[in-house]
């Protein structure tokens, strides 16, 4: 909801501070980069002060990184707010999985990671809408708004029921979270499962950076109409993702591969289909295309997740999906540009989508591997 935010205001912040195009994209990168960077510490730390504690951090950090943007009158303090944005978000996927693994049994926990997963569209939505009130409260009064939302949000999360791990602890050296972190790192079937995500988060990535202007360019749609699939994308991803998780729980018995391998193969394919799109076809195919990338690619963190859960034992269940998120977020940053470089070198899209869809397959084919093992 924040990110959003201040990207929807980015053009008048620009506008008001002076910035140019490079700073603004900078602002995207240093969020993603604190989130990634920070995963794997703030996972440990999940697992170490529990879910509620987790949660209100997580919620007062980023809503002081939205307050610093707010009241920021230069390109270092709105840099430095995202980076506490991007800091505060680092600690909520694995306190929230640890919550779904705590609180929860193994038989829902698959439609519950969906459900929570979720959140990332819906706070997207009004993180993007919020930006209508810019012409009447300012890009800092919207903006500071969803700070203070995050903050409240952040007091309701101590009603959370305990996990158990206000309880003490035995003082952990830098040795002991060293030694943790290896052995996740060490976990074959967690690493392929990361690998997975990266490559299913670059190609998010990509369809949320280069859907439009591929719309544009290719399929000779207007600015609106390419925005108008860009949606169905997004709405499309808030039912993929409950989908997915009812799915491995009610018909694949909890084993989230098999869901994952089924989700891949249908998104795959929708990568293979944009490169038969032609301005003839368009408004017929790509509204099709856009549903079927929604509810596959643009939704299978909650199902990654999930296996993520069942891979790791529970003591390291935060590490593990902050690991999960560092692959993850790493997909994010490096898919892009290649997408990019290969539209350069190669001329046209058709080259990208299908070397899209043959990253996703390769990556998915570790998983198979891991199933015939049992």
């Amino acid at each position: 909801m924040n990110l959003l935010a201040v990207l929807a205001c980015s053009p008048l912040i620009a506008a008001d501070l002076g910035l140019s195009a490079v700073e603004i994209g900078l602002i995207a990168s240093a969020y993603s980069a604190a989130l990634g960077a920070l995963s794997i510490p703030a996972g440990r730390l999940a697992d170490i002060i529990g879910v509620r504690v987790s949660l209100l951090l997580a919620a007062l950090t980023t809503a002081a990184g939205a307050f610093v943007i707010a009241t920021g009158a230069s390109f270092g303090m709105v840099l430095g707010g995202i980076l506490l944005c991007g800091t505060g978000y680092s600690l909520v996927n694995p306190a929230a999985g640890r919550a779904v693994l705590l609180w929860y049994p193994p038989e829902r926990r698959g439609t519950l990671m969906g459900i929570k997963q979720t959140g990332v569209p819906l706070g997207g939505t009004i993180g993007t809408t919020s930006a209508i009130l810019a012409p009447v409260i300012g890009w800092q009064g919207v903006i500071g708004s969803i700070g203070a939302i995050t903050a409240f949000c952040g007091l309701m999360f101590l009603m959370l029921p305990s996990d158990g791990s206000s309880r003490p602890i035995a003082r952990l050296t830098l040795r002991d979270e060293l030694a943790a972190i290896g052995r996740l790192f060490r976990n074959p079937v967690l690493g392929r499962n990361n690998l997975a995500s990266g490559l299913t988060n670059g190609g998010q990535f990509i369809l949320w950076s280069y859907l439009t202007e591929f719309l544009r360019v290719g399929a000779g749609f207007g600015l609106p109409l390419a925005n108008a699939c860009l949606s169905i994308l997004h709405v499309s991803s808030i039912g993929g993702r409950v989908f997915w998780g009812w799915l491995t729980d009610r018909v694949m018995g909890g084993d989230s591969r098999i869901t994952l391998l089924l989700l891949a193969a249908i998104g795959a394919g929708g990568f293979v289909a944009m490169t038969l799109v032609t301005q003839g076809n368009a408004t017929l195919l790509m509204p099709v295309l856009a549903v079927a990338l929604g509810v596959t690619i643009c939704s299978a963190t909650g199902v990654q997740m999930a296996l993520t859960l069942q891979t790791a034992p529970a003591p390291q269940a935060g590490g593990a999906i902050g690991y999960n998120m560092l692959a993850t977020n790493i997909g994010g940053v490096i898919a892009p540009p290649a997408f990019g470089l290969v539209l350069e070198l190669g001329g046209g899209f058709a080259l990208a989508w299908g070397l899209t869809a043959l990253s996703v397959l390769l990556a998915f084919a570790f998983l198979w591997c891991d199933r015939k093992r049992g």
